[in-house]
């Protein structure tokens, strides 16, 4: 993921996109067993990395134990972000599209069912805001970032 992180960052800094506005990210992950908690707060990660403002409220809706859980953060100024982590039975990959106000940046690894290489993404960063979507899970409504 941090490889993600940079390239798409040095894409920003080259202001391909212009300012990023919005960002639809899909993480699919092949495990049974751990919590969805960290891969959504490392997605969030990517989303505060990029997005030029801070949180300013959290919903998210789903159960961490389970199959699916999806974060909607909105920014302070107006930015949002739609995150979504899901688990599957085939391979480990991201898929990502960043809008900003003058182009977009789409990213999806493994590339397609046709792909001839990829990596799938890497998890095991840290994540931000844990506390607030773990809030906004229990009780079913946006969590509002304080700080």
């Amino acid at each position: 993921m941090e490889l993600l992180r940079k390239s798409v960052q040095a894409q920003i800094e080259k202001d391909r996109i212009g300012s990023p506005v919005f960002l639809r990210g899909v993480l699919n992950i092949v495990d049974n067993e751990s919590s969805l908690l960290l891969p959504t707060t490392e997605l969030v990660s990517l989303a505060n990395a990029w997005i030029p403002s801070i949180p300013q409220n959290v919903y998210a809706t789903g159960d961490v134990e389970g199959a699916q859980v999806t974060t909607m953060v909105q920014y302070v100024n107006g930015q949002m972000a739609l995150l979504s982590v899901n688990r599957v039975d085939t391979e480990t990959a991201i898929d990502i599209m960043l809008v900003g106000n003058r182009g977009v940046i789409y990213h999806e690894t493994p590339i397609g069912r046709h792909f001839l290489s990829g990596t799938p993404p890497k998890l095991g960063g840290v994540g931000e805001l844990s506390e607030i979507i773990s809030r906004s899970l229990a009780s079913g409504q946006p969590a509002i970032v304080e700080g």
